[in-house]
C-alpha cells in the first residue's frame, strides 16, 4: 500500500453485515494532538471568486453564532492572532480557499475592537521571533545564547534596557483578551476540527452539528458523527471509507489515551486493510481486482507502515507480549464480517508481526499461500 493509500480503504451493499459490526460509544477524557506544521503564503487581493469557494460574507448565513457573538472564522482568528503583527503581514492560504475569508485584516481589526484581542506587549513582540533573531541579538549585547527559546526571551529582557529592545522590535504581534482566551476555549471545536480534518466535517459543517440536539460535547458530536458515517459507508459497499472512519476513530481514541479500544479499532483497519475490498466493491468486477492481490511484491493489499507502527506503539504502550497482542487483535478480527476476505484473521495478525519484522521471505510465502487458496475457491479467476 502505497503512501497515499494509508488512510484508504472500502464499501458493501448487504446490509446484513451490518449486524456483525457494532456501533460504538465513547466516554471518555478530552486531549488534542498537536497541530501540524503550515505553510504561510502573502495576502493578496482576490477580485473573483472560483466556484468552489463560498466566500465567507455568504456562509456566516447559515451558521450559528457563539454566545459571545463570535462566527466559526472568527473563532480560529482568535486562535491564530498571537503569530500574526498589527501590520504588515502574511497570511495561509486556507483562510481564503478553505473558509472563504478574503480579509484576515480586518477580521482581526474587529475583534480587537469587540475587546477579544489587544496589542500584544513587549515580550510578545520578542517571543514571535526566531530563536535565530533573539540569539543574533543577545550575541550583539555579548550574553549567552545557549538555552530554550523561552529562556533566550528572558535573558533578553532581564539584561537590556526596554528602550533599545523596543526600537529594536518595534513590531507587535496581538494576543488574546481574557474575553478572547474565554470565547476560544467555549468554542474548542473550532480549532480542533481544523487541525484534525475529519470525513467532511470542518469549522462550518461541524458548527452545524453541535448545535443541533441533543446536547453534548464536541468530541461525543464527533465521535457519533463517526459512527453514523462508518455505518452508512460499509452497508452500501465503500469499505476503503469504512475503514477511514475506523482510521479516524482509532486515532480519537489515541487522543484519549484509551488505548485498548484504539487497539481495538486498529484491528478493524488492519483487517479491512488485508481484506482484498475497496470502495464500490461489486463481486462480479472480483475478476479484475484479484489481478493486484498477489504475489506479494506487487500486491495492493497490503499494509501501510504506518499502521504497522501504530499497532507496534500500541503493543508498546500496552506493555502487551507478543502472544496477548495477537489475542486482543484476532478477539476483534472474530468480530467482523467481509464478503471477501484473501486472509484469515490469524494470517492478519501474523502479517502485522511479519511487516514489523521487514521479514519479506514469510510474507511472500503468506501470500503465496492465500493465492493458492484463492484459486481453489474462485478457480474461475485468473491471479
Amino acid at each position: 500500500m502505497s503512501f497515499f493509500n494509508f488512510f484508504k480503504k472500502k464499501p458493501i451493499k448487504d446490509e446484513k453485515h451490518l449486524e456483525t459490526n457494532e456501533v460504538l460509544t465513547r466516554n471518555s477524557k478530552h486531549t488534542e494532538l498537536a497541530e501540524p506544521p503550515i505553510v504561510k503564503v502573502t495576502a493578496q487581493i482576490i477580485s473573483s471568486v472560483p466556484d468552489d469557494i463560498i466566500p465567507v460574507e455568504k456562509r456566516i448565513k447559515k451558521a450559528k453564532i457563539s454566545k459571545h457573538g463570535l462566527y466559526p472564522h472568527e473563532v480560529l482568528i482568535l486562535d491564530y492572532a498571537d503569530s500574526y503583527f498589527t501590520e504588515e503581514n502574511s497570511f495561509q492560504g486556507f483562510w481564503w480557499y478553505k473558509y472563504g475569508v478574503r480579509d484576515v485584516d480586518n477580521c482581526l481589526r474587529s475583534l480587537l475592537e469587540r475587546e477579544f484581542l489587544q496589542v500584544g506587549n513587549l515580550q510578545s513582540a520578542i517571543e514571535n521571533e526566531t530563536a535565530t533573531v533573539i540569539k543574533s541579538e543577545l550575541k550583539t549585547h555579548g550574553l549567552k545564547v545557549s538555552g530554550k527559546k523561552s529562556e533566550l526571551v528572558q535573558r533578553l529582557m532581564a539584561e537590556v534596557s526596554h528602550e533599545e529592545l523596543n526600537s529594536r522590535f518595534a513590531k507587535r504581534t496581538y494576543q488574546l483578551t481574557e474575553l478572547g482566551m474565554v470565547a476560544l476555549e467555549e468554542e474548542g471545536y473550532v480549532p480542533y476540527i481544523h487541525r484534525h480534518p475529519i470525513e467532511e466535517l470542518d469549522i462550518w459543517s461541524l458548527n452545524k452539528i453541535i448545535h443541533e440536539p441533543p446536547c453534548m460535547s464536541y468530541r461525543d458530536k464527533i465521535w457519533s458523527y463517526l459512527n453514523k458515517r462508518s455505518m452508512e459507508h460499509f452497508s452500501v459497499g465503500n469499505f476503503g471509507l469504512y475503514r477511514n472512519c475506523r482510521y479516524h476513530m482509532y486515532l480519537f481514541l489515541m487522543e484519549e489515551k484509551r488505548l485498548e479500544d484504539a487497539l481495538g479499532m486498529l484491528s478493524e483497519v488492519v483487517f479491512y486493510d488485508l481484506s482484498g475490498l475497496d470502495n464500490n466493491y461489486d463481486s462480479q468486477y472480483l475478476h479484475i481486482w484479484a489481478k493486484n492481490f498477489f504475489p506479494y511484491k506487487d500486491s495492493t493489499v497490503t499494509m501501510a507502515p504506518g499502521i504497522t507502527s501504530a499497532v507496534m506503539q500500541c503493543q508498546k504502550e500496552l506493555n502487551l507480549t507478543d502472544e496477548k497482542l495477537n489475542k486482543a487483535m484476532l478477539d476483534r478480527m472474530n468480530r467482523l464480517s467481509a464478503p471477501l476476505h484473501i486472509f484469515t484473521p490469524e494470517e492478519c495478525v501474523d502479517i502485522v508481526f511479519m511487516e514489523s519484522l521487514e521479514d519479506t521471505d514469510a510474507l511472500t510465502k503468506m501470500y503465496a499461500k492465500a493465492k493458492r487458496r484463492f484459486k481453489q475457491s474462485f478457480p474461475e479467476i485468473k491471479c
